[in-house]
């Protein structure tokens, strides 16, 4: 990544963060070994920024209760992507896997695409937990291919002045506490100012 692409980065984590709440940097932080330097940078600055006693770890915890099994239901889950078949199923949990970013399939909240035996008719949900949801959208927008219907070409514009200097800032959940799927797309342009929100991007052919 180049220095302007750096500070472009480190400009949106510092962003991101700023939205969290004590306890989802709190959380943040537990996986911050996970993370990269811009993105352990960015969240001690906020961190640091609110006087907060918390620190960073820079390993996994090896410290685990042998007579209970993990139980993923019990954390805050909500839906990243919803799937429509095994071979989509396995290409979005590979791209979290990748991107280090815990995910579970299904109603049963499976950790392994293979164990899951169902009908994906209509749609399976893929999902993170929800100090997660941020950066999933982020890697899955930068690895999947976008959803469009009826356009072979497509870019993405600000709906005003129609410049391509867009901005994603975050999801609005508050509608949909529980499902990243159904929520609305924060953005903004850095052409006029102007800032809306939508179900994706704004496309024109």
């Amino acid at each position: 990544m180049g220095w302007s692409g750096g500070l472009e980065e480190s400009r949106r984590l510092q962003e991101l963060y700023a939205h969290f709440t004590d306890e989802e940097l709190q959380a943040a932080a537990d996986q911050g070994y996970q993370l990269t330097d811009i993105a352990q940078q960015s969240l001690q600055t906020e961190i640091l920024s609110r006087g907060l006693r918390i620190q960073l770890k820079d390993a996994p915890s090896t410290s685990f209760d042998d007579t209970t099994d993990f139980d993923p239901s019990g954390l805050d889950l909500v839906v990243a992507h919803r799937v429509w078949d095994i071979s989509e199923a396995r290409q979005v949990k590979g791209i979290l896997d990748d991107a280090r970013i815990p995910s579970y399939l299904g109603p049963d909240n499976l950790e392994n695409v293979e164990d899951f035996k169902s009908s994906f008719e209509n749609g399976i949900d893929l999902k993170v937990r929800n100090v997660d949801n941020q950066f999933a959208l982020q890697a899955l927008s930068k690895s999947l291919p976008p959803q469009t219907e009826g356009y072979d070409d497509y870019t993405a514009v600000c709906p005003k002045c129609h410049s391509e200097e867009i901005v994603f800032h975050d999801l609005d959940v508050s509608q949909h506490p529980g499902s990243a799927f159904d929520a609305k797309f924060n953005w903004s342009c850095d052409a006029c100012g102007y800032r809306w929100k939508d179900d994706g991007i704004e496309a024109q052919a």
